[in-house]
């Protein structure tokens, strides 16, 4: 069900999922963080709670009262025209900015620690090679060097 969401001030659209006695599941381009109050409208319907979670567009919110179903099927939803038009574009255009700019965190990161990664696996081998290069020439050496009557070491 569609709905309007204000969230710090700031007016958004959301969709309700899922009902329960005191919870909602709703899904936004730009969810809320865990601990923000929300005040959720649906017509002349008004829901105030507070996220309880949250996971990539979608989020749980705890309500303050008990939440009626009938109610909420009954109401109409928010009022669509070429207004809501444009601008569901741009929270399309907003959403798929931030899904893209998220993308582009994750792979630099993956990056970065697979970086890290061969680098310490690297350092590792080369710590081993020098522990067995050492080894294979401390015998043939200490050997040369009581021949030679020195320090054997």
């Amino acid at each position: 069900m569609p709905c309007r969401m204000n969230v710090n001030g700031k007016w958004s659209n959301g969709c309700i999922h899922d009902v329960s006695d005191r919870g909602l599941l709703v899904s936004s381009a730009a969810p809320p963080a865990i601990g923000t109050y929300v005040d959720i409208r649906r017509g002349a319907l008004v829901i105030i709670g507070r996220v309880v979670w949250s996971g990539g567009s979608r989020f749980g919110v705890r309500t303050q009262d008990p939440v009626s179903v009938a109610a909420l099927l009954n109401e109409s939803p928010p009022a669509r025209g070429p207004a809501n038009a444009d601008r569901r574009s741009h929270i399309r255009e907003d959403f798929s900015r931030h899904v893209n700019q998220r993308a582009d965190r994750s792979r630099r990161h993956s990056s970065a620690l697979q970086f890290i990664c061969l680098t310490i696996i690297g350092m590792g081998m080369a710590c081993f090679a020098a522990m067995l290069c050492y080894r294979a020439l401390t015998t043939p050496l200490g050997a040369v060097a009581e021949l030679l009557g020195g320090p054997v070491t």
